[in-house]
């Protein structure tokens, strides 16, 4: 296979990883939204990093911020969670409390429930999960989905289960808290997400850039000079974080912005992109990268899960054209590796 450069490579074990999980979250995505749309006839969207790591351990008793992070070893968007309508922060009662909506004023001992719609949401999405690695041994088969989950089992570690929010201020590095092991996520999709963040922190310790960074956006503008417009459909990620990637890019003297709204690589940009490709050939796990290959090649049974249900939001504009050519060709247009962001959480930042 080649990269957008057109250096014939092997593709990185990390992006094949990211490749499963990113299919995985958008059939579930894809599932609640539809599931949650027929009940309360409304918009339902909530991506499976905000119930993976926030939503998931948000129950009717309430929970405080830092238990929450124990448990989810990891930062939540909790301004979102309460922006858009999936958790009450703090006391109610009293209209809305100063910073709505934003993490403002939220401490480790602030309490956090659900509200209506959050109760339902987590009611839906552990069979949306169930259901979605059911569908995935009907159409990869018994034997390739039982394998995966064999040998993610024996790598999964005790990270969080959906790979975390990342931010444009620190260079889109992954963060994982401490915590102690117990109470792990085992589904498909939690083992799929452990063993992708624990390869994501182990690339990253000492990394020139994150592994997003390097995988999505450094690959897809290599050694030449790019259209910025053209980023998104190069690199599988929305063209909001586009816009932050690259802004970051040029801030860190990483690439320089050319006429045209072009964008191209600096010489330590080159040595960063280099550098991430060394660290990405790396992860050499055989077992795994076979269990992958096995799902991730078989294209028209990847594609079969991503078609959004009618009225859902990748099937209008302006996420419609992306939707397309994932479903034409999923390994040429999945993101070679998350790009969770404020936005909502989505894999592909959108």
């Amino acid at each position: 296979m080649r990269d957008a450069s057109g250096v014939a490579e092997q593709i990185p074990l990390t992006a094949l990883l990211s490749w499963a999980w990113t299919a995985f979250a958008i059939e579930a995505d894809n599932a609640v939204e539809a599931a949650g749309t027929e009940r309360i006839r409304r918009l339902f969207r909530i991506s499976m990093p905000m119930w993976a790591n926030g939503l998931r351990f948000i129950d009717n008793q309430g929970i405080t911020v830092d238990d929450l992070q124990v448990r989810a070893r990891a930062a939540c968007n909790i301004g979102g969670l309460e922006r858009w309508g999936w958790i009450t922060v703090g006391e109610t009662g009293a209209g809305r409390r100063p910073g709505y909506g934003t993490n403002r004023g939220v401490k480790g001992d602030t309490v956090l429930r659900p509200t209506r719609a959050g109760a339902y949401a987590r009611r839906v999405w552990p069979q949306a999960v169930t259901d979605t690695e059911q569908r995935w041994r009907a159409r990869f088969g018994d034997g390739p989905v039982g394998s995966l989950r064999e040998t993610l089992a024996l790598l999964a570690g005790p990270m969080p289960s959906s790979p975390p929010e990342v931010h444009a201020q620190d260079g889109f590095f992954t963060h994982v808290l401490p915590a102690q092991a117990g109470n792990e996520d085992d589904s498909l999709a939690g083992l799929l997400g452990r063993v992708l963040t624990g390869l994501t922190v182990e690339h990253e310790q000492g990394s020139e850039v994150s592994l997003p960074v390097g995988a999505d956006v450094l690959r897809a503008i290599g050694d030449g000079t790019v259209r910025i417009r053209d980023l998104p459909q190069l690199s599988g990620v929305s063209k909001e974080a586009i816009a932050m990637a690259t802004g970051f890019l040029d801030r860190n003297g990483l690439a320089e912005l050319r006429p045209e709204r072009s964008i191209a690589l600096t010489a330590a940009g080159c040595g960063a992109l280099a550098d991430y490709r060394a660290r990405a050939a790396r992860h050499s796990d055989q077992d795994l990268r076979a269990c992958l290959e096995a799902i991730v090649t078989q294209r028209e049974a990847l594609a079969a899960g991503l078609v959004p249900p009618d009225g859902g939001w990748r099937a209008e504009k302006p996420y419609l054209a992306q939707t397309r050519r994932v479903l034409a060709d999923p390994a040429a247009a999945l993101p070679w590796h998350p790009m969770v962001l404020h936005r909502g959480g989505w894999p592909d930042g959108s």
